[in-house]
């Protein structure tokens, strides 16, 4: 019997070193390559720089997060005390949102507060990283909780488009967060095991974004051992001009976009739900987010058809259902209390 158990001790630590030995040289192979990108179309140019109209006035405005980073905001005052908390998509900031956020002001009657994210826009922290898995969700309560002590009796609603969606729900499933009033997604990305996310990266697709797999499974591997030395290490990439400060995302950044199942994260949601998705969007698939949050919720879904994944944000049709939708969530007449 000792023989046998010395033997069974023996090939749990040689599986043991050999599984650590693998996650180790999958966790720093090398970053993926891509190929030179097109030269994009004067169309496309034309398209991106309209992204950066600012119609709107704004009021800038800095929040301070627990541990002394601040974050950029602009605000578009109404005369309301109803106040959503708009959140960007991956590689954005509140900036490209100008437009989405007076529409939305002007659809919901309500303060629209837009921020950049840690490592986004003009806030502060590491371009694509954050501390620890979980700090952008921490970072939305401390801007909540800030909003909610200017109006104590006011509603606060937490909006987000595509990853800022993803953040939302997290926040929603996170305890102990500050109470928010109701949810407002567009596009949200409802995580890896959901039906509206794809699964296959198309050739056009791994020409601009590429997620580093063996890196993924091999810090997954470490994370479920209590070892989260190496998550700092950058998992998603984006063909970007190497003189942008954000081209790429860390595992714990990566891990923070979006809830890794979307059923209880859905499920923990007790409040007024809208999601809001085009029909031609072209990050996720559209017509399965109607399976993807009915049944695990309250909320509605409308897919507006012919919008795409970022035209979804400033097309009337959405206004419509947010305007149509602002009663339950905010307790009275559109934005108003």
């Amino acid at each position: 019997m000792r023989k046998l158990a010395r033997l069974v001790s023996v090939a749990v630590i040689a599986v043991t070193f050999a599984l650590f030995s693998a996650a180790f040289v999958m966790v720093f192979l090398g970053d993926p390559a891509f190929a030179p990108a097109p030269a994009p179309t004067p169309e496309a140019i034309a398209s991106f720089m309209a992204r950066f109209a600012q119609p709107y006035p704004a009021i800038a405005r800095r929040f301070r997060m627990r541990d002394g980073v601040t974050l950029n905001a602009r605000v578009f005052p109404a005369d309301s005390r109803a106040t959503i908390v708009l959140v960007h998509g991956v590689l954005e900031s509140s900036l490209p949102l100008n437009r989405t956020a007076g529409l939305l002001r002007e659809a919901a009657g309500a303060n629209v507060v837009a921020i950049d994210l840690r490592g986004h826009g003009e806030s502060g922290g590491a371009p694509g990283d954050v501390s620890y898995i979980g700090q952008y969700e921490d970072d939305l309560a401390d801007v909540v909780t800030q909003v909610r002590a200017g109006e104590p009796e006011g509603r606060v609603l937490l909006a987000g488009h595509s990853m800022g969606g993803g953040v939302a729900l997290r926040f929603a499933q996170k305890g102990g967060m500050p109470h928010v009033d109701g949810y407002l997604l567009f596009a949200p990305h409802l995580g890896p095991r959901s039906p509206t996310t794809p699964q296959e990266t198309t050739s056009a697709g791994a020409s601009f974004v590429q997620i580093h797999l063996p890196r993924i499974l091999g810090l997954a591997f470490f994370n479920g051992v209590g070892i989260t030395t190496f998550n700092g290490l950058h998992t998603l990439f984006f063909n970007l001009p190497r003189e942008l400060p954000l081209r790429s995302y860390s595992y714990r950044a990566m891990a923070g976009m979006c809830p890794s199942d979307h059923v209880p994260a859905l499920r923990a949601i007790h409040e007024p739900l809208l999601v809001i998705v085009g029909s031609k969007d072209e990050a996720f698939h559209a017509d399965r987010y109607d399976a993807a949050v009915r049944p695990h919720g309250r909320g509605e879904v409308v897919v507006v058809p012919g919008a795409s994944h970022d035209g979804v944000l400033d097309d009337p049709r959405a206004m419509a259902a947010v305007h149509l939708w602002m009663p339950a969530a905010a307790g009275a007449v559109p934005g108003r209390l």
